[in-house]
C-alpha cells in the first residue's frame, strides 16, 4: 500500500484511533513531546498514520512509569543508539516487574488453595478425624535448628527465618510451619520442634531446601491455637498405630487458615501430617 503523502487525520480522528483524547494530544504538543505532522494556515492540526506507532511507544513508556519529562528529553535527542539504550533499560524494568507480578500471582494461587482446602475439612470439636491424603512433593525452606527451652532464642530463630524468606523472595503465600521429630513425639516429649519451615514454589538458587517427599500422609486438622497441638499429635499417632501404619521420621505442622483468613484464634486451622513410611520414604 502506498503511503499517504499528506497528513489527513484530524485531531479527533487520531485521538480515537490511538485510544486517547484530544486534550492529551494538545498537552503533548504544548510540552514539546508529540506534535501534529502538519498545522495548516488556518491552525487546523493534522496527523499522519505513521505517527501512530510513535504515539503508541510513548504511551507504553509512560505506562512503565517513565516520566513525560524524560520521554521528552529522549525525543529531543533521538537517535538509533539512544533508542536502543532506552529500550534495553525499559526491557530490564519490564522483566523485573513481570517477575514481581508472577510472585504475587503465586501468592494468590497459594492462598486460594489453602482457603479451599480448609473449606473441605469437617470437625467434631477442635480436631478432625484422622484422614489419609496423598501429597505432592514440596520444597521447604528450613530455619536454623531449634533449640528447646529458651523462648527468646526460639523467637529469634523464627524471626530470622521469616526475614530470610521475605528478603530472598521465597515466601510464595504459605504461612510458616514447623517440622517435628516423630520418634521424640512417640516418646511423649512435648513439642519436639527441630525446624521452622516455609513451603515455597520460588526458584531458590544457592539456598538448600528440604524436600517433603510425595506419598501418602496421615493427617489430623486442628482448629484453634496453633501451639495447642498435643491432642492432635496424640490422635494422629494413635490412629496410625491402630491402622498399622509405620510413621516416617518427620511430622509437618502447617497453618492452613491463619490470621489473614479468620478473625479470631479459635478459627485458625492447622494441618498436622506424618508420612506413612511403608508407602513412600516419608
Amino acid at each position: 500500500m502506498e503511503k499517504l503523502q499528506t497528513p489527513e487525520l484530524k485531531t479527533g480522528e487520531f485521538a480515537k484511533l490511538c485510544g486517547t483524547t484530544k486534550r492529551t494530544l494538545f498537552h503533548y504538543d504544548e510540552i514539546g513531546l508529540f506534535s501534529p505532522a502538519l498545522v495548516n494556515e488556518n491552525g487546523y492540526r493534522y496527523y499522519s498514520e505513521s505517527q501512530c506507532d510513535t504515539f503508541f511507544t510513548i504511551t507504553c513508556l509512560q505506562e512503565l512509569g517513565m516520566p513525560l519529562k524524560e520521554i521528552r528529553q529522549y525525543v529531543e535527542h533521538r537517535s538509533p543508539e539512544a533508542l536502543e539504550a532506552l529500550l534495553e533499560q525499559q526491557e530490564r524494568q519490564v522483566a523485573a516487574e513481570l517477575a514481581r507480578l508472577r510472585r504475587i500471582e503465586q501468592v494468590i494461587r497459594t492462598r486460594l488453595k489453602l482457603v479451599r482446602m480448609g473449606e473441605r475439612i469437617r470437625f467434631s470439636g477442635r480436631l478432625s478425624p484422622m484422614v489419609v491424603e496423598r501429597h505432592s512433593e514440596a520444597k521447604m525452606v528450613l530455619s536454623d535448628p531449634i533449640r528447646q527451652g529458651d523462648q527468646a532464642s526460639l523467637l529469634q530463630t523464627l524471626l530470622r527465618h521469616i526475614e530470610f524468606c521475605l528478603r530472598s523472595g521465597l515466601n510464595t503465600g504459605h504461612p510458616y510451619g514447623a517440622m517435628l521429630d516423630v520418634e521424640r513425639l512417640r516418646q511423649g516429649e512435648r513439642d519436639p520442634y527441630i525446624y521452622f519451615i516455609t513451603q515455597t514454589e520460588a526458584e531458590a538458587e544457592g539456598v538448600p531446601l528440604h524436600t517433603k517427599p510425595a506419598g501418602r500422609y496421615a493427617c489430623v486438622y486442628l482448629r484453634g491455637d496453633y501451639y495447642d497441638a498435643d491432642r492432635g499429635f496424640a490422635r494422629l499417632l494413635a490412629g496410625m498405630e491402630r491402622e498399622g501404619m509405620a510413621p516416617g521420621t518427620c511430622c509437618y505442622k502447617e497453618a492452613v487458615w491463619d490470621e489473614l483468613a479468620v478473625d479470631s484464634m479459635e478459627h485458625l486451622l492447622t494441618r498436622i501430617a506424618i508420612g506413612i513410611a511403608d508407602d513412600d520414604s516419608t
